[in-house]
């Protein structure tokens, strides 16, 4: 079966949200239905960012005035309700902050919803004809969650990745991993196309540095660092997972034979034909 799912995967500044709309754009030549998410849209059918949980306790703690604008989707495990915050009134959203995911529940509630919503996006997409581009929503927003918030160990953050890869492995997947060693240079180019807070917010991510602490600089020492750690777990975790991957190291050198490369391996991945067919 020709793939369905192409991940684009690697650290900030890699290129991941670029190269995946190369993709997109490639795609959309030789099929009719491509799907792109990058990490600019609100909403995707696999990431969590904008959902709250609440157990069935905590749903009945608000008032049936606000639970009717919830909208939520009611889960049996872990038991509760899964609510998209994006349609929701500001005030009410604010309400629903300290029940949001990426920092407030714990790792068995994430770990079990995470799994949902890839198992749910699976069968769907196993169904349709539809080809799906996702910008670092598989190794990028979980494995960030295990390591920052949840201190897992490699051996449980390679158990629970293992379990998540064979969710999709009827997708016939294809990771493209944009590998970097370059990563502080590539942070301090990035950022003199944004203004000083984008770079303060994102040490402040990687470093729990806080970001209202305006007399201390960015420790990007610290950042590059902990950015260090994350591609080499995601390396070895893409070396054990046994799905289908092409590594590119430095694509920023030379984007032209980097997106070359790309551009062939997916036409083969997505049609089964050979790239000089192209």
């Amino acid at each position: 079966m020709a793939s369905k799912l192409i991940l684009l995967e690697g650290l900030p500044c890699s290129g991941k949200t670029s190269g995946a709309r190369y993709v997109a754009s490639q795609l959309r030549g030789w099929h009719k239905d491509v799907r792109l998410f990058t990490d600019e849209a609100s909403v995707n059918p696999v990431d969590l960012k904008n959902y709250a949980f609440l157990t069935p306790e905590q749903y009945r703690e608000f008032p049936e005035s606000d639970r009717v604008l919830f909208n939520g989707e009611k889960l049996e495990d872990p038991s509760g309700w899964l609510i998209p915050l994006t349609d929701l009134d500001e005030s009410i959203a604010a309400e629903l902050e300290s029940y949001c995911f990426y920092g407030c529940q714990p790792w068995e509630i994430e770990r079990k919803v995470i799994l949902y919503r890839w198992k749910t996006f699976a069968a769907k997409a196993e169904k349709e004809s539809a080809i799906y581009i996702f910008d670092g929503f598989f190794l990028e927003s979980i494995v960030n969650e295990m390591m920052m918030w949840f201190d897992l160990s490699q051996t449980e953050i390679d158990g629970f990745m293992k379990e998540l890869a064979d969710v999709i492995r009827p997708l016939e997947p294809l990771i493209i991993y944009l590998e970097s060693d370059q990563i502080e240079a590539r942070i301090r180019e990035i950022s003199a196309e944004h203004d000083y807070d984008w770079l303060r917010d994102l040490v402040a991510y990687y470093t729990g540095q806080r970001k209202s602490d305006e007399d201390n600089a960015p420790d990007l020492d610290a950042c590059t660092l902990s950015l260090e750690a994350r591609q080499m777990v995601e390396l070895k975790l893409i070396a054990k997972l046994g799905l289908d991957r092409i590594i590119l190291k430095n694509a920023h050198t030379d984007w032209v034979e980097a997106y070359n490369f790309i551009r062939a391996r997916i036409y083969e991945k997505t049609t089964g034909k050979p790239s000089t067919d192209i």
